[in-house]
């Protein structure tokens, strides 16, 4: 395992990027069978077979490269991995800014509202349910959280391919699906109200015309 102390800025990206990759392949592209072969993440492995990753770097407490991912959505990717290495310890504070976030561009503090922020943090308790094949392999000794900065309206709507098989009764079990899961519907629906209000008027001017 390599030593952190041993490793320059260059190297701690690229020794991450691998476990990223390696972690992806590992823990959320093998098929479960409790929901007919369906993966931990049923879009992860084609995402990044066809080359729509894009991994960024945290390396400070300020949010400058999280906003920037925000409001320049790069759209030759499908998504934007954003690794956090200066990130808040406390779980709960970290997704609740998190949640902050997604909440002021919902509500037009950025330019794009077209835009959705997931987050997961080294202590979250999901990582000790993990659908890990053994195979993975730890690149480094760093710590780190990751953001992931996504079109909402690919996000939603490849979430609601998957109403129709077994993913989220298994993901949710018995219960509600979680709030933030609710959340992400609900500014959906208002950026597809808001869409659809530009389609409108975009029709009436041209029949007026």
């Amino acid at each position: 395992m390599a030593q952190l102390e041993s490793l320059n800025k260059e190297d701690i990206e690229a020794s991450i990027r691998q476990e990223i990759r390696s972690w992806s392949k590992s823990a959320l592209e093998q098929p479960i069978k409790e929901i007919k072969g369906l993966s931990g993440c049923p879009y992860a492995k084609k995402t990044w077979q066809d080359n729509k990753v894009k991994i960024a770097f945290k390396h400070s407490e300020s949010f400058a490269v999280v906003y920037d991912a925000i409001e320049n959505f790069d759209d030759d990717y499908d998504i934007t991995i954003v690794v956090d290495l200066d990130y808040e310890q406390d779980v709960h504070m970290f997704h609740q800014r998190i949640e902050a976030i997604n909440y002021s561009i919902g509500y037009g503090a950025y330019d794009d509202v077209n835009v959705w922020v997931m987050s997961s943090h080294p202590d979250d308790d999901s990582n000790n349910e993990s659908n890990d094949d053994g195979d993975f392999v730890q690149h480094n000794d760093y710590d780190y959280a990751m953001l992931y900065v996504q079109r909402l309206d690919h996000l939603q709507e490849s979430a609601n391919k998957l109403k129709n098989t077994d993913y989220y009764s298994y993901t949710f079990g018995s219960g509600e699906p979680n709030h933030v899961f609710l959340l992400r519907e609900k500014f959906y629906q208002n950026l597809k109200e808001v869409q659809n209000g530009w389609d409108e008027k975009e029709r009436r001017y041209e029949e007026a015309s």
